[in-house]
């Protein structure tokens, strides 16, 4: 539109000039439409250059927002492990089955399984079996310290004897297994590198 009006105001000049200066017009309209040509071919170009640019742009915050968000996540994970090996209470038990044996000195044999729920692998460990009735009143407490080998999510099976210690242990003979309570308190867990779970006085 701006060329259109450009043309119209120079060919209002030539008609109104001299008929000798025509050709002086003619090259001067000819030279001023070369250049607005120019003008035009170098937006053309910059238009292009703005649009690969914000390509660019887009595809930098794109990364940009990949690498935040991959920071957040591995920054939350390394958050989660120490708060998991901040607990004393990571050792999982299942399986638990004993005998009450009354003998002159009585004891029970014990089994139970183990599994890790920690986010590393435990070489040597050590802690304390908690057994509680449905009122949720310690009846026995059973103590082990081991050398294992649990990958994180693996189990060991523990069977060991048991001696009885008081009266209240004397109790577990006479509960229901459905009405236990099994859990294992982790005094101190080494890892495989060279870390450890302290949750006890030593």
């Amino acid at each position: 539109m701006k060329k259109l009006i450009s043309i119209i105001a120079i060919s209002s000049i030539m008609f109104a000039a001299n008929t000798n200066n025509n050709d002086e017009l003619n090259k001067k309209l000819d030279l001023i439409l070369q250049k607005m040509n120019e003008l035009e071919k170098k937006v053309e170009q910059r238009d292009e250059q703005i649009k690969e640019l914000k390509k660019e742009l887009k595809q930098e915050q794109k990364k940009i927002q990949l690498q935040v968000k991959k920071q957040q996540e591995t920054q939350k994970k390394e958050i989660e492990n120490k708060l998991i090996l901040s607990s004393c209470k990571n050792i999982g038990v299942s399986n638990f089955s004993y005998k009450y044996h009354d003998d002159v000195i009585p004891y029970y044999t014990l089994t139970y399984t183990l599994t890790n729920k920690y986010p590393k692998k435990i070489v040597h460990l050590k802690g304390d079996l908690i057994v509680e009735d449905k009122d949720e009143v310690k009846i026995l407490q059973d103590y082990i310290d081991r050398d294992v080998d649990l990958a994180p999510g693996q189990s060991v099976t523990i069977k060991k004897v048991h001696t009885v210690t008081s009266d209240m242990e004397k109790e577990l003979a006479n509960e229901k297994s459905e009405n236990l309570k099994v859990i294992f308190e982790v005094i101190r867990a080494d890892l495989a590198d060279g870390g450890r779970v302290e949750c006890g006085i030593f």
